[in-house]
């Protein structure tokens, strides 16, 4: 996608107010004005959630809690409304309207995300959202998404928040009015609109082919582990039997007859302080795969265990967390070059990790673990005795590694379509750094 960039970089030291790149077609500065002078403001309205409906109606209320990370997620926790009246008329949300999120937790940058809306007339704003909408001969609403997302905007956003209720934080609709950013022509502006749309689509492309994938993989999961699929073997003189199978049928183990090896991590001091020992926790499991998010790290002064350091292929079971989240089982990929686990975690191996890493996060799998758990929904524990009844349908390892191989393969897919959206993603940002000031 770079080498279709048609921009013209300019000296930003000896022109005020001129971004980076640009398209060569526009010479003059951009200028300053308050957001309010381009675009109109419409605060959310406090809807009464007793009034609210779970089932579909003629309109949905956009809520803090459908607008994440920059996207608009409808199904998240979704709220419906019957009626509008006069009164609640004003905030029916229109094609291009963009909603902002105003509120968040003090200390953190979990609000100022926004999307542009594409329907009319079936959005009602909640409260804690703002709605920005633009003059329609000044402003342009994708090159106005863009320009919020700018480093600049955060800085003020952010400057303006105060704290509310709790460990809640704030930003008024009258702060955001008289924020000062820079601007071109209407022309410039559609440009680059138009030109950013090309960058979203390709996101927007690379996430629905992700999306596939894993709709996909979830699918012939299945279908693999109730043993609708099989896989064949091509010997010559193999027996198979009456269903043409050459794999002997599957039998029930328990998790104690099939673990070679098992023992839980050590207990170290941990610190979010970048030391050279990073410490895989149980938020770090996800299903199936490692996630490096709030990597936190072993002090330096720590005595460290060689065996609890991590290794390709290495199996890891968290065994308290959630009630929602115990029992994740994740496989070891390198990752890192080197990492440890701590003491919530276990190590298991069997005679195919990768294997079980799929059948234990099968839907057969988690069914099973999550019997066993045992707590609350905030604090919750799977007992090792427990876990060596396990009870799980395994096929010979010839067919095991059948499956392991088939579901890698379309794992490898997955990761790299994510490493697409992730540079893409970077992409923009870089474009948004460079082509706007």
């Amino acid at each position: 996608m770079e080498q279709d960039i048609q921009l013209q970089v300019t000296n930003n030291l000896k022109t005020k107010r001129v971004p980076k790149l640009r398209f060569g077609e526009f010479k003059e500065g951009w200028e300053n004005f308050k957001l309010e002078s381009k675009i109109d403001f419409i605060s959310g309205f406090a809807f009464k959630s007793s009034n609210m409906k779970s089932t579909r109606s003629d309109f949905q209320l956009i809520k803090m809690s459908n607008l994440y990370q920059n996207e608009l997620q409808l199904d998240r926790n979704p709220s419906y409304w019957e009626k509008i009246n006069n009164k609640t008329s004003k905030y029916l949300l229109k094609e291009n309207d963009i909603i902002l999120t105003m509120t968040g937790t003090v200390g953190k940058k979990d609000y100022g995300y926004s999307v542009v809306i594409n329907e009319n007339n079936r959005f009602l704003l909640n409260q804690r959202l703002a709605c920005l909408r633009c003059k329609t001969s000044e402003s342009n609403p994708d090159f106005i998404n863009g320009l919020i997302k700018t480093s600049r905007f955060y800085y003020l956003f952010f400057n303006e928040s105060k704290g509310g209720t709790g460990n809640q934080s704030n930003v008024g609709i009258e702060d955001i009015r008289n924020i000062r950013l820079n601007f071109p022509s209407l022309p410039e502006q559609q440009k680059i609109a138009s030109f950013l749309s090309v960058v979203n689509k390709k996101i927007q492309q690379l996430t629905r082919k992700k999306e596939l994938l894993e709709r996909y993989k979830k699918g012939v999961m299945q279908k693999l582990f109730s043993q609708e699929l099989r896989f064949n073997t091509v010997l010559s003189g193999a027996e198979r039997d009456k269903n043409g199978y050459d794999f002997p049928k599957w039998e029930t183990k328990v998790l104690k007859d099939l673990l070679i090896e098992y023992r839980l991590g050590g207990n170290y001091a941990n610190t979010e302080l970048i030391t050279v020992y990073p410490l895989i926790k149980m938020g770090n499991l996800g299903r199936g795969k490692i996630n490096l998010k709030k990597l936190e790290y072993i002090p330096v002064h720590e005595k460290i265990e060689r065996k609890d350091k991590l290794q390709f292929g290495d199996l890891l079971f968290n065994t308290r967390n959630t009630l929602d989240l115990v029992g994740k089982v994740s496989i070891w990929k390198n990752e890192l070059p080197s990492a440890y686990f701590n003491s919530n975690l276990m190590y298991m191996r069997f005679e195919n990790n990768f294997f079980m890493n799929f059948r234990m996060n099968s839907y057969e799998g988690i069914k099973e673990l999550k019997k066993i758990a045992t707590g609350t929904t905030s604090v919750a524990a799977i007992y090792t005795k427990d876990l060596l009844k396990v009870k799980l349908t395994i096929p010979s390892l010839e067919e095991q590694q059948k499956i392991a191989d088939f579901l890698s393969r379309i794992d490898t897919k997955i990761e790299a379509v994510s490493q697409q959206i992730t540079k893409t993603q970077s992409f923009k940002k870089g474009l948004l750094q460079q082509m706007f000031v």
